[in-house]
C-alpha cells in the first residue's frame, strides 16, 4: 500500500518476523513505527526532565522491571509510575501529550490535542492517519 501525505510517499508493510508495522519513506529509508515512538519517548523525557533523569528512568526500567528500550511503547504505565514516583510528574497527563506531539512531528503528520486522550489513543490515531491519509 502506498500513501501520500505532506509531499512524502509512504509505503506500509508488515514484518511478520518482528511483529511490527514498518513504514518506508520515498528515499528508501525505513521508518520503523515503534523505533520512532521510542525515540519520541526518549527525546521528550530528556527534554522535559533532562538527560540524567532519562538515564535514571532507563536504569530502573532495566534493573527493576526488565524493560528494554525497544519495549517502551508497550510499557507506558510502568514508565508513568516511575516518573510519578521518582520525579513527581503526572506522566499520563503531562508527558503523554508531549510525547504524542513529538511522535507526530517525527512522522510528519499534523497533531491535534484531544481532551481525555492517552498516549495509546494518539498512537492508534497515528496508525490510522498513516494508513488512510484521506481521512485526516
Amino acid at each position: 500500500m502506498i500513501a501520500s501525505f505532506e509531499n512524502n510517499r509512504l509505503e506500509l508493510y508488515e514484518e511478520p518476523s518482528r511483529g511490527q508495522i514498518v513504514f518506508a519513506l520515498r528515499a528508501n529509508m525505513p521508518l520503523d513505527f515503534n523505533r520512532v515512538l521510542c525515540s519520541a519517548i526518549n527525546d521528550t523525557i530528556q527534554g522535559f526532565l533532562g538527560f540524567n533523569a532519562l538515564l535514571a528512568l532507563n536504569e530502573e526500567l532495566r534493573s527493576k522491571h526488565s524493560v528494554s528500550s525497544d519495549e517502551l511503547p508497550y510499557r507506558m504505565t510502568t514508565i508513568y509510575d516511575i516518573l510519578e514516583r521518582k520525579f513527581r510528574v503526572k506522566g499520563a497527563k503531562t508527558i503523554g501529550p508531549l510525547i504524542a506531539e513529538r511522535f507526530y512531528m517525527k512522522l510528519g503528520i499534523p497533531f491535534h490535542n484531544h481532551e481525555g486522550y492517552r498516549l495509546l489513543d494518539y498512537v492508534e490515531e497515528a496508525k490510522i492517519k498513516l494508513t488512510f491519509p484521506k481521512f485526516q
